[in-house]
């Protein structure tokens, strides 16, 4: 890929996990979410574990997605945990009629937007990374001037 795609790429990528960072910190509130978790039939006992292990997932893949580690398996983490967020806290189909209406159908089509996002990114095979690129300590190098064996040992040594 050509150097304006991958920057292209990165800041795409730090764009989606802004949200997941945010709401893994808890600077959007998730009482709400947490209410309609125990209003769906979540035992109560267990919603505080829900929204401590969803916090976690999200902590973590979103920064993972945003720096380009393993970003394939970050943005399939998040789509499996936003899929059943957007169904159980955007349902706008259960509030037809009301004023929240148009807020939970917005709420939802944006979430199905980073789905598709999310999905893209999963698909993207060559991701780059923002942080520097580290050379191994040992690698195998070819060598003309070794005779049958052709390589070299570890680190570049002939054995």
């Amino acid at each position: 890929m050509d150097r304006i795609s991958n920057s292209a790429i990165v800041v795409a990528r730090v764009l989606i996990s802004i949200v997941f960072v945010l709401n893994g910190f808890g600077i959007i509130d998730q009482t709400i979410p947490a209410k309609e978790l125990v209003e769906r039939g979540a035992p109560a006992s267990l919603v505080p574990l829900m929204m401590l292990v969803g916090r976690t997932l999200e902590l973590t893949a979103g920064f993972a997605l945003a720096l380009g580690i393993v970003p394939r398996l970050a943005a399939l983490a998040l789509f499996a945990f936003l899929v059943p967020a957007t169904f159980v806290s955007h349902s706008f189909w259960l509030a037809a009629g009301t004023p929240a209406f148009q807020g939970q159908l917005i709420n939802f089509s944006k979430n199905v937007a980073m789905w598709g996002g999310l999905l893209f990114i999963a698909g993207s095979a060559g991701q780059p990374s923002l942080l520097a690129e580290r050379k191994p300590r040992f690698a195998i190098h070819e060598s003309k001037n070794l005779g049958k064996a052709g390589v070299a040992g570890i680190g570049g040594v002939q054995e």
